[in-house]
């Protein structure tokens, strides 16, 4: 089935791995030592972005996304369709996050994996007193628990969940503000001029013109967008950040993997099947 013509190319999608493998370049390249965590500031994890944005990132995504719904202008034809199915995708994407990072019929994907591979929990020192406590934690699945035991996980394969959640997000946050366009009562207007043309004309004519909005609802909307533009911005930094100073080419790989299949099944998939674009809509 052909695509529709002026939507976003799958092929946009390569950005990522481009990303990844930029900074696995850099980091097998550079002269500093990557291992060191006081290398560079984003080489820590407790730098502030880490902290307060990428371990928080679906609650910045969900915010984003919120936002720019309220100040969405669907065409009146649309406007129910448009909302259900945002939030259809919204909800499918929440439970691959969920499912990914936090749980998974008991531990999340990434932590089954990581066990499965023969990863564990274990001290931060081994000796002959830590014996037991190393056994006690050897019991614990969950990478989350191990270190607020005071442990560390080690020895499996390690799904990057930061690769995950940053791909997500940067990618549903720019497909839902194409489609937020593609749906609106005015398609080929950008807020900008919105607000320049709200700003000239009387309540009359508004109403003249098919309730055109007010130039505070207008300059909300570019606000909304700005909001929109810079939780991608810095999902997309903090992914260059990710791939220089954290985890294995194939930990990352995997990370990947698992986000670009969420956003290709909820995007794209509906080109082979419509029925299902039917329900989740897509590009």
């Amino acid at each position: 089935m052909p695509s529709p013509r002026g939507r976003p190319s799958t092929y946009l999608l390569l950005v990522y791995p481009v990303i990844l493998a930029l900074g696995s370049a850099y980091s097998i390249l550079s002269p500093l030592d990557v291992t060191a965590p006081d290398t560079n500031y984003f080489s820590g994890k407790r730098n502030i972005f880490n902290v307060y944005f990428v371990k928080r990132d679906w609650f910045w995504t969900s915010l984003a996304l919120l936002l720019l719904q309220l100040t969405a202008r669907p065409a009146p034809g649309l406007k129910v369709k448009h909302y259900a199915q945002v939030a259809l995708r919204y909800s499918v994407a929440t439970v691959s996050w969920f499912l990914t990072t936090q749980w998974f019929f008991g531990p999340a994907l990434i932590d089954r994996s990581f066990t499965i591979t023969g990863g564990h929990c274990e001290p931060h020192i081994m000796n002959t007193n830590s014996l037991r406590e190393a056994v006690d934690m050897a019991s614990i699945s969950s990478g989350f628990v191990c270190k607020a035991a005071g442990g560390r996980w080690r020895g499996g394969h390690d799904i990057s969940g930061h690769v995950f959640i940053l791909v997500l997000s940067s990618a549903l946050l720019i497909y839902e503000l194409y489609i937020s366009d593609r749906d609106s009562a005015h398609p080929h207007v950008s807020p900008k001029a919105a607000a320049a043309v709200a700003h000239d004309m009387t309540e009359e004519e508004r109403k003249a013109v098919g309730g055109w909005e007010s130039e505070t609802v207008a300059k909300i909307r570019i606000w909304s967008r700005y909001f929109v533009y810079t939780v991608v911005g810095l999902d997309i930094w903090m992914l260059m950040m990710t791939a220089i100073w954290f985890h294995t080419w194939l930990e990352k790989l995997s990370g990947l993997l698992i986000a670009g299949l969420t956003v290709y099944g909820l995007y794209f998939a509906g080109d082979h099947v419509p029925q299902l674009r039917q329900i989740v809509g897509g590009l």
